[in-house]
């Protein structure tokens, strides 16, 4: 089985080459070879290649900077997906694309079932939610596709929110972290895993849902997160003073993109259909922060 992986550079992209099985030919383009923004591009790189799925990693993320830079996150979260859904439609190939609990609101007050409704707050949310569009107009009836959203993403590199408070901690530098703020935290590993599970059980000819919920279990806020980092950290001997953690609430933290206040996923079904078992995000940071440390010996 032959697979595209686009994103490769980035966390999830990096856990997901770790974790390849042996019978999988995976390979990836940089940017001169592969132009996400580039309709041709897209479609040119299938032609040649002719993978038997695409996992598709690669995203605008900065959730502030996509505020203005509308253009360019709206390529890469929403035009890139609708190319490669285009190329695919006439060739045995299917997609796996990456979503965001940003796509909804956060007004519903309890976690997130796949077809709930969506209602975006940033310009983030909207080309994920846009991209998600295309893929399900272009691919659903065929069931070529295969949609994760996930949340709160973390991994012991690239840039995310466990690795900056790890950074902070270690900085021994004051904290003041959102408390009313509500999410799932998952780490790359953990959705490396589920992603692959998705291919390998659907190539086997398993019907999966076409979008479906995968976080680590639980929820938690952004405080809760960097206390249970530092109680961690403590525990393995990575701190040696103990920083003060303040929480704040987010309207003393203005941003340009408004993020929604409960944006927790369920998962369940996803843990049944994938045969997979939840992992509860306290267990997931301590792995994350043991990975860590092994990268720092």
């Amino acid at each position: 089985m032959k697979i595209l992986l686009t994103g490769f550079s980035g966390q999830l992209g990096r856990a997901i080459i770790t974790s390849k099985p042996k019978e999988i030919e995976i390979f990836f383009k940089n940017k001169s070879q592969l132009n996400l923004c580039s309709k041709d591009s897209c479609f040119n790189i299938i032609k040649e290649y002719r993978p038997d799925w695409i996992i598709n990693c690669a995203a605008y993320t900065n959730v502030e900077k996509a505020e203005e830079d509308r253009e360019l996150a709206y390529k890469i979260n929403a035009l890139a997906p609708k190319y490669f859904s285009e190329a695919i439609k006439n060739y045995d190939c299917n997609l796996l694309h990456i979503s965001t609990d940003y796509v909804f609101d956060g007004k519903k007050g309890k976690p997130y079932l796949p077809n709930d409704k969506k209602n975006p707050l940033s310009y983030y949310g909207y080309s994920k939610s846009k991209g998600e569009d295309f893929i399900a107009d272009k691919l659903f009836d065929k069931n070529k596709a295969n949609i994760i959203r996930t949340s709160w993403l973390m991994s012991p590199y690239g840039n995310n929110f466990a690795l900056k408070i790890i950074q902070k901690l270690l900085d021994n530098t004051k904290l003041e972290i959102i408390r009313d703020q509500y999410g799932s935290p998952t780490t790359s590993k953990t959705l490396a895993k589920a992603c692959w599970q998705t291919v390998l059980l659907k190539s086997k000819g398993l019907k999966l849902p076409n979008v479906m919920h995968f976080t680590n279990e639980g929820e938690a806020s952004w405080y809760e997160i960097a206390v249970e980092i530092s109680k961690s950290m403590e525990k393995m001997k990575l701190l040696n003073i103990r920083n003060k953690i303040s929480s704040i609430l987010s309207s003393e933290y203005p941003t340009k993109a408004k993020r929604p206040s409960y944006s927790v996923l369920n998962s369940s079904n996803t843990f049944e259909d994938l045969s997979l078992k939840p992992i509860f995000w306290k267990n997931a940071i301590k792995d994350l922060l043991i990975e860590f440390k092994k990268n720092q010996i």
